[in-house]
């Protein structure tokens, strides 16, 4: 019997509601964090002026907000799939 079976049978919980549960918290926080990497990445390459770090530093906000933003839509498909499950 795995974790996620055993958590079930005692809070007499489905494991597609737990996994629809966790899914769904994971997408709040990386949310969150693509959020503040976008407005990070705004702020950064409005004041550079050609700095090659902050050219670098920006880049990566980028990176980390777009990955962050298809993580989190992938996420909140997966906790509706398995919450109507």
């Amino acid at each position: 019997m795995n974790y996620l079976n055993a958590f079930a049978s005692v809070n007499k919980m489905n494991t597609n509601e737990i996994l629809a549960q966790r899914f769904y918290r994971f997408f709040k926080y990386t949310r969150n964090v693509a959020l503040i990497a976008f407005i990070v990445f705004f702020i950064l390459n409005a004041i550079n002026t050609g700095n090659s770090i902050l050219y670098w530093i920006c880049y990566g906000c980028l990176m980390v907000s777009i990955v962050g933003a298809m993580q989190s839509v992938l996420l909140y498909v997966l906790s509706k799939y398995y919450k109507k499950r």
